[in-house]
């Protein structure tokens, strides 16, 4: 198994990267992003169709 795990940060376009290994990327539903551990923005996973019609 990959298990390389990778965050890039792009300040040019303010945005991150989150490489993840396939068997985790197949096993989560949600990732939550904190500051300080006290604020939280939690993305949810859509399916592939859900994102072509949106």
């Amino acid at each position: 198994m990959n298990d390389i795990f990778q965050v890039d940060y792009l300040p040019d376009k303010r945005e991150i990267r989150i490489n993840l290994p396939e068997e985790v990327w197949r096993n989560i539903d949600t990732v939550t992003l904190t500051r300080l551990l006290q604020e939280e923005l939690v993305v949810g996973k859509q399916k592939e169709s859900e994102v072509e019609e949106g």
